[in-house]
């Protein structure tokens, strides 16, 4: 009998064929995203008052030299918008980071992206690109 002609060929190569197609379409969905994903610019106003402030893609941490973090869980993406005890909590599994973006507590791993910003010192505004 012939291995090319058998079931198992068949199927090895049926299965690499739709691999290869998932593989490649989940690529091309991947960089379109990011191709579609412009630079976007936020201008936020400190509030002297808060110590966190959240704003939609990022958290401003109001402190003698600021700190900007994304505001999207390393562990899911899920949006961070709860500072309690000293800690930003993120409300989907229960991570929490301290207020240098560092992982607390899991599940979430690593540290939590810092964006680049301008600080106007003048008028009390942060200038972020997201």
């Amino acid at each position: 009998m012939n291995n090319t002609n058998s079931r198992r060929y068949f199927l090895k190569t049926a299965a690499t064929f739709v691999g290869a197609a998932f593989f490649g379409l989940w690529g091309a969905m991947i960089h379109t995203q990011r191709k579609s994903k412009k630079k976007e610019v936020v201008r936020v106003s400190l509030n002297g008052n808060r110590k966190v402030l959240f704003h939609e893609d990022c958290i401003i941490i109001n402190k003698d030299e600021p700190v900007v973090l994304s505001s999207h869980c390393t562990h899911l993406g899920c949006r961070i918008q709860t500072f309690e005890n000293g800690q930003l909590i993120c409300p989907c599994h229960g991570s929490a980071f301290d207020l240098e973006g560092n992982p607390l507590k899991g599940p979430a791993i690593t540290q939590l992206k810092k964006l680049d910003f301008t600080l106007n010192k003048q008028t009390q505004t942060i200038t972020i690109k997201i």
